[in-house]
């Protein structure tokens, strides 16, 4: 009974390890039990918001949250079950304790708490040399926890921040061709193209945010100036036009590649986040809308 009690908690804290390693270290950034988790999140709170994008905000950072938290509650799960069984014989207790009375799983999940936050309090001592060697690298984990949580925290910040700065400049886009009396297919080939150019980049650039770090796309925006999903339909309107401007060359052939950036964006969304690849990159936008809420489903 011990070895399978030790069995299954080295099982859980090895699990958390590799979710942690597949979603920060992995090209594709996607860890199993922390892809079900955020996904679980948004979906319950989608459907209890109802259309409040203010409380939809709130899911990135919950979904954040609840994954850290997982992490460390399997660690410290994984290590009380490695301990519990060898409790109170294998461990001396300081004075004012009964030795006999420190056997309970609630002891271990004390003491695993102690070695991952690294308290060290000392009230619990290991005797048996491999447990002696368990208190410390389960310190390290702790440690390694923390850094690689702070590490994603500064990922997922910049991975916004360039959210954040293209629907700017969409909207900054839609609200020149609104205003001027000029649109963007209608002046200096060479600067609707230069402009075309920085907006494929970060295009390309947010696509790939959204493979390698998939939180991001949890991160609801409140007010739609800042949102993607109401954004792109203009764009994407804009890019019509100049893929049939009168004057072919470098105007049309940077539209052309905005035109497959914004498909392989959508694509992507469908893929990883609305399990619907192959509907086209019109029907991956109309489900990214709704998913978001800015759309009636």
């Amino acid at each position: 009974m011990t070895a399978i009690i030790t069995l299954l908690g080295a099982l859980l804290v090895l699990v958390a390890l590799r979710d942690v390693f597949d979603t920060l270290f992995h090209p594709h950034g996607q860890g199993v039990l922390s892809e079900k988790l955020m996904r679980a999140v948004w979906r319950m709170t989608r459907r209890v918001v109802r259309g409040n994008h203010r409380m939809l905000s709130f899911v990135g950072p919950v979904a954040f949250i609840a994954v850290i938290t997982a992490w460390g509650t399997l660690v410290v799960l994984g290590f009380a079950m490695i301990i519990w069984p060898h409790l109170p014989d294998a461990f001396a207790v300081s004075a004012g304790l009964d030795a006999a009375e420190q056997d309970g799983f609630v002891d271990a999940i004390y003491l695993s708490m102690v070695n991952l936050t690294s308290l060290g309090y000392g009230d619990i001592v290991p005797t048996a040399d491999l447990l002696r060697l368990l208190g410390p690298f389960e310190t390290v984990i702790g440690v390694g926890l923390l850094t690689a949580s702070i590490s994603w925290i500064l990922l997922v910040y910049r991975v916004l921040s360039d959210y954040r700065s293209l629907s700017h400049e969409i909207a900054l886009l839609m609200e020149a061709e609104r205003s001027s009396p000029t649109a963007l297919a209608g002046i200096d080939p060479s600067v609707s193209a230069s402009v075309l150019a920085d907006l494929t980049s970060r295009v390309v650039a947010m696509r790939d945010d959204f493979a390698h770090s998939p939180i991001a796309y949890y991160f609801h925006p409140r007010d739609p100036r800042h949102a993607l999903p109401v954004l792109l339909p203009s764009l994407i309107e804009v890019v019509e036009s100049c893929s049939t401007a009168d004057r072919p060359g470098a105007l049309t052939f940077q539209a052309t590649m905005l035109d497959q950036a914004i498909t392989d964006l959508l694509t992507t969304i469908a893929e990883e986040f609305l399990g619907s690849p192959g509907d086209g990159a019109h029907e991956a936008l109309d489900g990214y809308r709704r998913d978001h809420l800015w759309a009636s489903s």
